[in-house]
């Protein structure tokens, strides 16, 4: 039996009942391009689209019922950026715990209607990473590839033939579509690129009109695109840090802005921690609810203080990915709760003078989940900006002080000690020397002691300014 599963052509791998892989066979790491020591332990929902990951939970409970299923399709992705339509059949092992799951690879040719492709093209086209689909002059659907399909999540009977316009929104965004309509009517290639909605993410539509059909390429360049973004972002906060007279927490709620720009889904919030490591404070969150702000404004840190408390508490990163039903939460979810927020990831931004907690950085989402790698990097990037940020104003802050305190003891300097030095110099002149008991030296003297008092006052408020220096 395991030689036939190791040489079959069909994909088989045995799961856990979380769906992480025990086994595969070769066909697995021929199709996916992940080889058996790669996938061991990781979940197969990983490879899966989107849409089929975020209900990979339900797939799981659903198999563990009903015992046995087939014919549930999916998307995958392949490690070189293929994406692969997968019919699945799933049997369930009660006594060991066990999902057996074979596969079958489904889009070995490109789905067309009537089009006339070389198998050469076809199989090429078939496992670009990129989307593909083509629209004959009416505006029909007439080719597409499983990664348009993978875009725009619709099965593939929905998609041959579709009328391109109920289906646009799932791909085209409102603003670009009259260069889409253009580049058709003018028969001129155009490319276009905006942040897709529905895909959650960036494309780069390459637009060719060709004899009355149009030739579409459509490619994911979330990553990319993130990058420069978030790279001008941090240029331009780092600029506005140089001047002074912007606040810390005014350019922290334009850093906030801006990944919120960049990241839609996300609601950002920045915490400080006071001197004493004791509270957190609101410094920065522009899209969070006022109410629930001021409600955590001044909250103890601690074991159990929401994401942020426990972040700064524990001076490391705190990942909640279900406010609900996380202990860390339980005496604060009342607070987020109704506002709609489901999770709350938090980070500690630790100085990197003293070891201290400067702040924390949150970022709430309306939904369930975790980071993703490109989340976590953007958060770490985050956290360094935010450092660099308020290490350098609060030195900026060190500096006014200390430069307001020389000038107090340049102050007192040019006046309080010139005042009692020049009385002292005055009465020293006046002191009879020839007659020791003239009756005016005693009373030289004792005014010499009351301004030497006076001085010696004025000697220890420059003392006390230049320790605190």
């Amino acid at each position: 039996m395991s030689f036939l599963l190791e040489n079959s052509n069909d994909i088989f791998c045995v799961l856990d009942i979380e769906g992480r892989v025990i086994t595969a066979n070769a066909s697995f790491g021929h199709f996916t391009g992940y080889m058996w020591p790669e996938m061991k332990g990781k979940n197969i929902a990983d490879l899966f689209s989107l849409d089929d990951k975020n209900s990979h939970t339900d797939l799981f409970k659903k198999i563990a019922r009903q015992k046995n299923i087939a014919g549930y399709l999916t998307t995958i992705k392949s490690k070189d950026n293929a994406f692969l339509d997968i019919t699945w059949s799933f049997s369930f092992d009660g006594d060991d715990k066990l999902i057996y799951a074979t596969g079958i690879c489904t889009n070995q040719n490109l789905h067309s209607i009537a089009h006339n492709f070389s198998e050469k093209m076809q199989h090429v086209l078939a496992n670009l990473g990129e989307g593909f689909f083509m629209l004959d002059k009416n505006w029909r659907v007439i080719a597409f590839n499983p990664a348009f399909r993978h875009i725009v999540n619709l099965p593939v009977n929905e998609l041959k033939g579709a009328d391109f316009n109920m289906i646009r929104s799932l791909i085209i965004a409102d603003e670009t579509f009259p260069e889409f309509e253009k580049a058709f009517e003018d028969k001129t290639p155009v490319t276009v690129q905006y942040f897709n909605k529905h895909y959650k993410g960036w494309l780069r539509l390459n637009i060719y009109p060709y004899k009355g059909e149009m030739i579409c390429f459509v490619n994911d360049i979330s990553h990319v695109k993130t990058q420069q973004l978030v790279l001008a972002l941090e240029k331009r906060v780092l600029e506005l840090n140089m001047l002074p007279s912007y606040s810390l927490s005014w350019i922290a709620d334009r850093l906030l802005i801006g990944i919120e720009e960049i990241f839609p889904e996300m609601y950002c919030s920045i915490l400080e921690i006071d001197a004493a490591q004791e509270r957190v404070y609101h410094l920065a969150a522009p899209r969070l609810p006022v109410e629930y702000s001021k409600a955590i404004n001044g909250l103890i840190i601690g074991t159990k203080a929401g994401s942020c408390g426990t972040a700064a508490y524990h001076r490391k990163q705190v990942i909640v990915s279900d406010i609900e039903n996380d202990p860390l939460w339980e005496d604060y979810k009342q607070l987020i709760l109704p506002h709609g927020f489901k999770a709350c990831w938090s980070t500690p931004v630790i100085s990197s003078q003293n070891n201290a907690v400067l702040a924390t950085f949150a970022i709430y989402y309306t939904s369930v989940r975790e980071p993703n790698a490109a989340e976590f990097q953007m958060i770490a990037r985050t956290v360094n900006i935010l450092r660099v940020l308020i290490e350098s104003k609060k030195s900026s802050e060190r500096m006014e002080e200390q430069n307001k305190r020389l000038q107090d003891i340049a102050s007192i300097s040019s006046h309080n000690i010139r005042r009692p030095v020049a009385t002292i110099m005055g009465l020293v002149n006046l002191f009879d020397r020839e007659k020791i008991d003239n009756p005016l030296n005693k009373e030289i003297l004792e005014h010499l002691e009351t301004t030497t008092i006076e001085l010696d006052e004025v000697i220890h408020i420059i003392v006390e300014k230049t320790v605190n220096i």
